[in-house]
């Protein structure tokens, strides 16, 4: 089967706030360790840069935002207040890491190679990228159309941008939630959130 473009990656951020003479840092691992200054600093980013990728998973440490992002093969967390979209444009995510607990399940959307998987899978379905939907008269809402190469499975992946997702399991929040399509045979949907791959 043909497949469709997918639709253009998600719009960068532009750093705010921070000194001409100074650096963002880039902090390793602070979602796991909760220690600010205890994280390693694995990267800078410049005050003028606005190519910032947001990935859409953000953790809340000691009263502030941090936000996970990829900036020049580097991903990391950074103080969300030193962070503003380049464009009040909300533009769709190309490729997008989706998960939910109740069943387990997680599916990777990009045209380049989309899979689901679950505890009940011993290896990972491979899905063939349909097409790219957006909501009607809504930006902020996606379908995301994909079928295993043979045919028999087909899923579809609705996402909206809420800023407000929460996995149940962990202390993130994801900026975009997912209801998932397919995997069941009575039609039942399953709930989860994604971010995007870095």
């Amino acid at each position: 089967m043909a497949s469709l473009a997918a639709p253009a990656m998600a719009q960068p951020h532009s750093v705010q706030g921070v000194k001409a003479d100074d650096v963002l840092n880039i902090r390793e691992d602070i979602h796991h360790t909760r220690d600010v200054s205890g994280s390693p600093v694995v990267g800078t980013i410049p005050p003028d840069a606005d190519d910032v990728m947001v990935t859409g998973v953000s953790v809340d440490i000691g009263g502030a935002t941090w936000r996970e992002v990829a900036y020049n093969g580097t991903v990391g967390w950074v103080n969300a207040r030193y962070l503003k979209p380049t464009s009040t444009m909300l533009q769709a995510p190309e490729a997008l890491k989706c998960s939910g607990t109740e069943p387990f399940w997680s599916i990777t959307i990009d045209e380049a190679g989309s899979t689901y998987n679950s505890p009940e899978q011993e290896t990972p379905l491979t899905l063939d990228y349909l097409r790219f939907v957006p909501g009607l008269g809504r930006t902020d809402l996606w379908g995301h159309y994909l079928v295993s190469p043979d045919g028999i499975t087909p899923l579809t992946v609705i996402v909206r941008h809420t800023e407000a997702c929460t996995d149940g399991m962990s202390d993130l929040n994801f900026d975009y939630e997912a209801i998932l399509l397919g995997l069941s045979p009575d039609g039942a949907p399953a709930y989860g959130c994604c971010s995007m791959t870095p």
